[in-house]
């Protein structure tokens, strides 16, 4: 069994979002998994409670893009640079791939994503790959 990656975190993340379809990111998930952003007080603290948000999410941008491009979603594989030099990163943009909006990466254990965090993009340096996984 191949061992999983930041790398392989991030692919799968990119795909949710490039999808609209976070199934196969939440089965990397640990049962006890955990989410943070910078704009939300609170962790998401269960494979459960981010399963359900990330649908809730994609479901809801499925619903409005038609009427609002704004909040089509592209997500982009990079790496961080920096004093988190090269590590995988997600590079989320909203409206257009030039209007980023938040750097994602990842925390890996014993072949599950153990955690993830969202961060404002000015906080966190990135090397951007063109690659937009689906």
């Amino acid at each position: 069994m191949k061992k999983l990656t930041e790398a392989d975190a991030a692919t799968a993340y990119a795909k949710a979002w490039n999808r609209l379809d976070p199934s196969e990111f939440i089965d990397l998930l640990t049962s006890d998994a955990r989410y943070a952003s910078q704009w939300v007080f609170e962790e998401l603290a269960s494979k459960q409670a981010i399963g359900d948000y990330l649908t809730a999410k994609m479901s809801s941008i499925k619903m409005n893009m038609e009427k609002d491009p704004e909040v089509i979603v592209f997500a982009e594989l990079g790496k961080t640079a920096t004093s988190l030099s090269n590590r995988d990163c997600v590079i989320l943009a909203q409206g257009t791939r030039e209007n980023v909006k938040a750097v994602v990466h990842f925390g890996v254990e014993d072949n599950k994503i153990k955690r993830y965090d969202l961060s404002i993009p000015e906080l966190v340096p990135i090397n951007r790959s063109g690659v937009y996984p689906v």
